[in-house]
């Protein structure tokens, strides 16, 4: 017995779901030769019984019982089988999508530390960071909702561009402090230096991408990093490339950074109230921005605003998130993936 149990045990499921059918029809087989065989033995010690005018529906009973015992115990097997096999593929596919989840989870922070490693060389720019993730998250929703964007701009894509903005000024770690928090107003020389950030930034993602193979994740912030200083009227840096040239995901992140560079305090400027913000990213339509993501900027321009008071640079604990803007930010990135065209709200 015990031999039999480890043999059965070496066996695929499919194996075993095909010996129980095998088993059990056999068994039913059985059963139905044995009933019609005592069938026989009464009619024919019955002093009524006529054996050639019951064999046709002794054959056709026999017949019957034996297909119908089969279909039903071949129908119970299967069910059984099927149901068990669905709830472990269900268990599986649920460990994986969390081990999935958490791994993404993990990746996402493990970008905000080393993207917050290399920001707190510029103790002015406060919650930057977190702040770009929401701009970009908020208008690249918003853009969801217009039929050319649709199929380009998927939840996945939200909550990418949400992530991989973080990562946008990663090259500035190659940029010198004393041009990097310098006060006043740059050289012409300085200017230069630190516009090499921008390149510096994509190298680095792209040795990483060549070391873990494509993902859609790098590709977009290589794209960020490299291209968010473009100007639309080709006058940015580094390429000079303009219009459709820049990718979408270089210019929704281009209108976050811009307002966020605006709206707060920086060693060469005080901020900038949201009203003067927005004017002058209307005023760059065409010449600095993409037209048409500035129509759709204007329409969510408070929660632009929002954002921007609630992660505000001067707040308390400036270093560490409350829970309450925590959830908020993880709500904003994670919404992308329930629903259609996110529309988170910003308390």
């Amino acid at each position: 017995m015990s031999l039999f149990k480890s043999f059965w045990n070496l066996l695929s499921p499919h194996t075993k779901i095909v010996g129980r059918l095998c088993i059990a029809q056999a068994a039913c087989l059985l059963l139905g030769l044995w009933i019609r065989d005592r069938f026989v033995t009464a009619v024919a010690a019955s002093a009524m019984g006529s054996m050639d005018s019951m064999s046709p529906l002794l054959h056709a009973m026999t017949f019957v019982w034996i297909c119908g015992m089969q279909s039903a115990v071949c129908w119970f097997i299967l069910q059984r089988s099927l149901k068990a096999q669905h709830e472990h593929i269900r268990d599986q596919r649920a460990v994986s999508l969390s081990a999935a989840r958490e791994l993404v989870r993990t990746r996402d922070a493990v970008i905000f530390g080393l993207a917050k490693l290399s920001e707190s060389r510029d103790p002015e720019t406060g919650r930057h960071l977190e702040r770009i993730s929401l701009y970009s998250t908020k208008l690249a929703s918003a853009l969801r909702n217009y039929p050319q964007f649709r199929q380009i701009i998927t939840p996945e894509f939200i909550r990418t561009i949400g992530v991989s903005s973080v990562l946008h000024d990663i090259g500035k770690v190659g940029v010198s402090d004393s041009v990097l928090l310098k006060p006043g107003k740059l050289t012409a020389a300085e200017r230069s230096h630190i516009q090499t950030h921008a390149r510096l930034g994509a190298d680095c993602i792209r040795e990483i991408e060549g070391q873990l193979g494509d993902s859609e994740f790098l590709k977009m912030a290589k794209e960020i990093a490299l291209s968010h200083h473009e100007w639309w009227d080709g006058t940015g840096y580094p390429q000079g490339i303009c219009q459709e040239e820049i990718p979408l995901t270089a210019r929704i992140v281009a209108i976050a950074d811009v307002y966020d560079a605006l709206s707060t305090h920086r060693p060469y400027k005080d901020a900038f109230p949201h009203e003067e913000c927005v004017e002058y990213i209307c005023d760059g339509a065409g010449t600095h921005f993409d037209p048409f993501l500035v129509q759709v900027f204007m329409q969510i321009e408070g929660d632009f605003r929002l954002i921007a008071r609630r992660f505000a640079a001067n707040s308390a604990n400036r270093g560490r998130l409350t829970r309450a803007e925590e959830e908020i930010l993880t709500d904003i990135l994670e919404d992308a993936e329930q629903q259609p065209a996110a529309e988170c709200v910003v308390g």
